[in-house]
């Protein structure tokens, strides 16, 4: 009498396994990517345009109104805040700056520059945390988290856009048109002024355009 001997099943090759896993991999990263909202057409940084008032409204902000809580309503908490000086301790300025934000589909860095009483910023300085050389020569303050709250509702004075991908020639006319002026300054980059922007915008052959924005319509 014979009998029914059980066959064990054959384990998968290992390439399904790998192919699988890369699947199910997949699948979460689609599932826990940012909800990021569609934005209003107003927001876009090529629809800058000045109010009745004579403000700059880009990117959801107001020059000389909004402030950095404001911004962070819009591009999340992510946000650094540190003051700067020239070597010599003089021209002190503060600055916010999102490492990672998004504008619909647009990927940048954003820094916000604030407008801030002196007797505010050389208290920040001499509390400051830490003391660095800047990129440009000069000090880079590090704040205390005390200091930095205290320049949280302060209005921004400028709004600075870093995005990741390089703009072409081409594809900024397409959005920003034609600029009304162009200027090679001594940094040894072009300068393209847009007047009813409040756009200053820097091209970087060799890294990312700086979009700068102020209430200044460059006339």
């Amino acid at each position: 009498m014979s009998e029914n001997i059980p066959q064990k099943k054959r384990p998968l090759p290992m390439f399904w396994l790998v192919f699988i896993s890369s699947l199910i991999i997949f699948a979460l990263m689609l599932l826990f990517q940012p909800n990021r909202e569609g934005v209003d057409d107003k927001n876009l940084p090529w629809n800058a345009q000045f109010n009745a008032q004579g403000q700059l409204e880009t990117m959801g902000l107001i020059i000389g109104q909004s402030t950095v809580n404001d911004a962070i309503k819009l591009y999340g908490k992510d946000v650094e805040v540190k003051l700067f000086s020239d070597l010599d301790e003089s021209n002190k300025s503060v600055e916010a700056y999102f490492p990672v934000m998004y504008i619909g589909s647009i990927k940048a860095a954003l820094a916000l520059g604030i407008t801030a009483p002196e007797e505010l910023k050389q208290k920040a300085f001499d509390n400051g945390k830490k003391i660095v050389m800047s990129s440009t020569g000069g000090r880079e303050i590090e704040l205390y988290n005390a200091d930095k709250l205290s320049f949280m509702d302060l209005p921004i004075s400028s709004a600075t856009l870093l995005p990741r991908k390089h703009l072409t020639e081409r594809a900024i006319q397409m959005r920003f048109g034609e600029p009304d002026r162009k200027e090679t300054q001594s940094d040894g980059l072009e300068h393209w002024f847009f007047n009813a922007l409040g756009l200053e915008l820097i091209i970087d052959p060799e890294g990312p355009e700086a979009l700068q924005y102020t209430n200044q319509s460059y006339p």
